[in-house]
């Protein structure tokens, strides 16, 4: 342990970045896993023999990064890998999951045609009076709730989702009709917090911090086919950003 600690102070890298990576990379070699405590800043400061303040920078961030998360009372955990996006990408859900080597699940909450808005018939072209057609779904990865996706679509278009299994993944049916988004036309993300119905539905307190992205997306001729507002818990997603 002593040697250990030597190494750390003799590298021009700083002390807690030194901490933080070896943290990091116990955790991606699966020598930490999903649920494991992890020691104490006491035991941390020993180890490493550092003050509690380099101990508590180095966690904070590995926090902030959603490798390890706190519980009031309990101590540090570390916590459930994130899904990685890109959020340049027309990437569905399920190819982020498997990417990540996660079980994507689908459940359909709602689908639905009622009359477009002004906005709405402006985006796809539609007359007055055309319809579009609603979906909400919720998608779990590895079993946990991790977005709704409030997505809509010209109704002649896609009426035919009416008939389908929508707990299932919703690309390749797509594909197969060739009616698949392959490009992003807009796409807007912020933090929100989770009113009570996303709550209820992600599973998570009021006042959550999650990702807001809305989109519009299209057919590779640029034609917009489906306008998409989704609510992400924060903790449990990343967009990466070539």
């Amino acid at each position: 342990m002593e040697q250990y600690a030597g190494r750390l102070r003799q590298s021009t890298i700083p002390l807690y970045r030194q901490i933080l990576e070896g943290i990091k990379q116990k955790i991606e070699a699966g020598e930490l896993k999903t649920g494991d405590k992890l020691p104490s800043e006491q035991e941390l400061m020993e180890h490493f023999n550092v003050s509690r303040r380099t101990v508590r920078t180095a966690v904070d961030e590995l926090c902030g990064q959603g490798y390890l998360v706190r519980k009031q009372g309990k101590g540090t955990f570390v916590s459930k890998p994130k899904l990685h996006r890109k959020i340049i990408n027309v990437l569905s859900f399920q190819e982020a999951c498997e990417k990540c080597g996660m079980h994507a699940a689908h459940r359909l909450m709602a689908c639905e045609p009622r009359l477009a808005s002004t906005e709405e018939r402006a985006r796809f072209a539609l007359s007055e009076g055309a319809k579009v057609l609603q979906t909400q779904r919720v998608l779990t990865a590895d079993g946990e709730a991790i977005m709704v996706e409030n997505a809509v679509y010209p109704y002649e278009m896609y009426a035919f989702l009416q008939q389908e299994d929508l707990n299932t993944p919703l690309y390749p049916l797509l594909r197969k009709k060739g009616l698949c988004p392959v490009d992003t036309l807009t796409c807007h993300l912020e933090m929100v917090r989770a009113d009570a119905e996303n709550a209820r539905l992600l599973s998570v307190p009021e006042g959550e911090p999650l990702f807001e992205m809305r989109s519009c997306l299209a057919l590779e001729s640029g034609v917009p086919v489906t306008v998409s507002d989704n609510f992400i818990v924060a903790s449990r997603y990343a967009f990466d950003i070539p």
